[in-house]
């Protein structure tokens, strides 16, 4: 089973998005769940995140469901509910197999999903994925951004491989803040796991991250 592990560098960057990019190409060679561990928001009268990445070509799976648009602890306190690591942990590993899995972060990686300031860079060190995926917005500050958020995966010692995906979540960048973007993740030496234009241009995939 494949799994890959969906963060951003902040909230509203496009991992929904990006997770059902993901989820359509996997589909193509076996079954795939997308899984959302927590959900904030879910009384807002918006769409599930996970179903909506699922789309019908993939089975979703939320673990805890929060109706109010907020943080995860202060969302589950608000709703009188618990949130820590080990509960998503065991929550995750009772899911039954399947070929792939997408699996998308709340808000950015590190907001914390437990009282004593666990985040999702621990759930990643618990779950050991195949590949992280950090979605990063395509404009300008997004080298910056993206340093921030792998140099921050990497201070935790995960040893999974941890690539950006440049999503154009709100506007149409100009041709040169996409290739200094481009430029400085290279010249980074961090890996780019796909792209994303905005509105209906076709994504990207990394030939070697994502086959």
């Amino acid at each position: 089973m494949s799994v890959i592990f969906v963060t951003g560098s902040d909230t509203a960057v496009g991992k929904t998005h990006v997770s059902g990019l993901l989820a359509r190409r996997l589909a193509k060679s076996g079954r795939v769940q997308v899984i959302k561990p927590v959900e904030s928001g879910a009384g807002v009268g918006r769409p599930a995140d996970a179903p909506r990445a699922a789309g019908s070509w993939a089975e979703p799976h939320t673990l805890l469901s929060l109706p109010e648009p907020l943080a995860p602890l202060a969302a589950a306190e608000r709703a009188g509910k618990k949130l820590s690591l080990p509960r998503l942990v065991n929550a995750y590993r009772k899911l039954p197999s399947s070929t792939h899995r997408v699996i998308e972060g709340a808000g950015g990686v590190a907001v914390p999903i437990d009282s004593s300031g666990l985040d999702w860079a621990d759930f990643v060190k618990a779950i050991q994925p195949d590949l992280v995926v950090v979605v990063v917005e395509d404009r300008l500050g997004a080298i910056n951004q993206a340093r921030l958020a792998v140099a921050y995966l990497k201070s935790k010692k995960i040893k999974t491989t941890v690539a950006v995906w440049l999503n154009a979540a709100h506007v149409r960048p100009s041709r040169e803040v996409l290739k200094a973007n481009r430029d400085g993740i290279i010249q980074s030496k961090i890996k780019l796991a796909g792209e994303s234009g905005y509105k209906k241009q076709k994504p990207i995939f990394s030939a070697t991250l994502l086959r």
